[in-house]
Parts: structure tokens; sequence; C-alpha cells
């Protein structure tokens, strides 16, 4: 009897730790991106960071974009590489047997397709005042919730920079291995104009639908956006705090490459052997970081062409948190 109740109440221990623990892991991220104008000679990678897009948490999508139709648990994962044939970034990562080879993650995705605009605004936040809740599930905030207004309007008045993406969100802070990264997306929709990795668009796809071989009318392949800022923002604990970055900003530029052509039948070896001209393209510039960061202080990560600004501020845990001033603090560990 003795054993059992000893069992008992250090079983109530250290669940009462492991809830205590849990509750003290919230923070509340704010994050502003801005494009710089730069006189920069560097050399950017030829095809843009590739960024798995189906263990993501996207709190931009439902501001911005209409909800079309929920997909299939079985729809194929969205994955951000290099599609040339599609100019998509959808069903890349699948294995021979069809499957993804990525483990499903729970509460993170509704799987709902959207229709977006071709511009997405830079400034996304909730209609309405919001906090997060017992869910455990991170929640995007009003604008008016932010605390950046000052450093923006520094920010704007320099010659040369323009606002790309401000929100701010609250979330729980798991380890490196129980974390998911947060989907950031903003600026302009290129998918009518360039591919996925860049090269200018010769042949346009039929919008509406296409004709099948037996006269039947198929709808055409769905086109995934190109957003001029696209990947990923990850923030973990490992008794830090410590942040992610998977980023593409992309410009129109020139580059040298084989002279583009409508002719589908044109075999791979003869467009590299093609005689190459300076042509339009779609420059994919990286933002790709990882740093260990401290809580309450506001961070800037350096870029010739962009810059980012990101503040992780303790915050109280949700439970306690309703009904009161979002701005209560408690002390959290040594991060």
């Amino acid at each position: 009897m003795l054993r059992q109740l000893a069992v008992s109440i250090a079983t109530l221990i250290a669940l009462s730790h492991s809830q205590l623990a849990r509750a003290e892991a919230w923070f509340e991220v704010e994050v502003y991106i801005f494009e710089r104008k730069s006189q920069s000679t560097e050399q950017w990678p030829a095809t843009p960071i590739a960024t798995n897009t189906n263990r993501v948490i996207d709190l931009i999508s439902p501001v911005v974009g209409q909800a079309i139709t929920p997909m299939g648990a079985e729809s194929a994962p969205c994955t951000l590489v290099f599609d040339a044939e599609a100019n998509s970034h959808c069903a890349e990562n699948l294995n021979t047997d069809g499957t993804s080879g990525i483990e499903p993650v729970a509460n993170v995705s509704d799987r709902v397709e959207y229709r977006y605009p071709s511009v997405v605004p830079a400034q996304i936040g909730s209609n309405d005042t919001s906090y997060a809740s017992l869910k455990g599930e991170p929640i995007l905030l009003a604008t008016s919730q932010g605390q950046f207004s000052s450093i923006i309007n520094s920010l704007s008045r320099e010659r040369g920079n323009r606002s790309l993406l401000h929100m701010t969100w609250q979330q729980p802070m798991r380890t490196k291995n129980g974390s998911v990264p947060i989907r950031l997306f903003a600026g302009k929709d290129f998918s009518g104009t360039y591919h996925f990795d860049g090269r200018k668009i010769v042949q346009q796809a039929l919008n509406e639908s296409i004709s099948n071989t037996n006269g039947s009318t198929v709808s055409a392949p769905t086109i995934s956006p190109v957003w001029e800022l696209d990947g990923t923002l990850n923030i973990y604990l490992n008794h830090y705090l410590y942040i992610e970055t998977a980023l593409n900003l992309r410009k129109e530029g020139r580059k040298m490459l084989p002279a583009p052509t409508d002719d589908a039948n044109v075999s791979t070896s003869a467009s590299l052997t093609a005689p190459k001209v300076m042509t339009p393209y779609l420059m994919a510039i990286p933002l790709e970081q990882n740093r260990r960061v401290k809580s309450e202080e506001i961070h800037y990560l350096d870029h010739p062409e962009m810059g980012m600004v990101i503040q992780i501020r303790k915050m109280a845990q949700p439970s306690a948190q309703q009904g009161q001033d979002a701005s209560s603090l408690q002390t959290v560990g040594q991060y």
C-alpha cells in the first residue's frame, strides 16, 4: 500500500513538473522582414533553398488566401524544390512506392488548398485581438499587438528599404526534434511569368482546361505560387533559444542561359549545347542562418539584399493569461 502511494505521489510530481515546464515554454514572436537596395556583386546559388512545406505551421494562408477544397489525407506533400516541367513544388518528395517519406505531424496543417492574390500584403494579422489557448497551437495576433511600430517606421524611412512581411504570433517552444517551423511568404507571386527555378516561362499553360486524347476535358494542373519571399522560420529550445531561417528572396534579373524555345520536343542535351543568350531570370537570394538568441532582446539578421528583425518575448502561460494583460511576464529558465 505504501509502495503504491509512493509511486502515485512520484507520478503526480513528475506530471506537475512536466506541465509547469510546458507552461513556462510559451513565447510571443514578432518578425519584420524588409528588402534593401544593394550594389552587391555576390553570386547567389543556382537553385532556391529546398524547404519542406509539408511539415510546417501556416498562419498566413488562412488570412490572405481563399480556401477552395480540403485536400485528402493521402494528398502528396508540398516541397519547395525545383520542378522544371510543371512549374510546381508539389509532389516532389515522393518515394518510388508513392509515399512521401515524411512522417505526418498532428495539428500542423489543415490540408486546405487556397487561392491566393497576386500580391500578399506586408502586414499580416488577425482581425481581432487574440491570445493563445490551452490547445497548445501557435496563434496569429492582431497587428496592433505588435511592438515594432517605431522600428518599422525608422527602417522604412531609410532610402531603398521596402517592407516585405510583419507579423506577430504566440507559440509554445519545444526541443529541435519536437519543433515545427513557421511558414513565411509574402510579396508578389511570379508563377505567371517564371518557373520555380527562375527560368522565364515561354509557353504558357492553359489556365482553364486542356483536352484529352479522347476528346474529354480535364482540369489543367494547379500551378503553385512562386512568392517573392518564401521559406520557413524555426525556433526551438536547447537550454537556450535558437532560430533557423531558410528563406528565399526572389528578384528579377538577367542570366546567361541557352536560348529559350517553344518546342517541347527539343532534347535536354540539345538545349544544353544551344548558344547561350542573356535571358530574363528570377534570382533566388537565400537567407539561411542558425543563431542562438536571448528572449526579450531585439535581434537583427543582416544580409546584403534584405534584413530580418526578430524578438522572442516571454509570456504568461495561456491558462493564466486569459483575461489578463498580454504583457504579463514569467521567469522562464535561462533563455
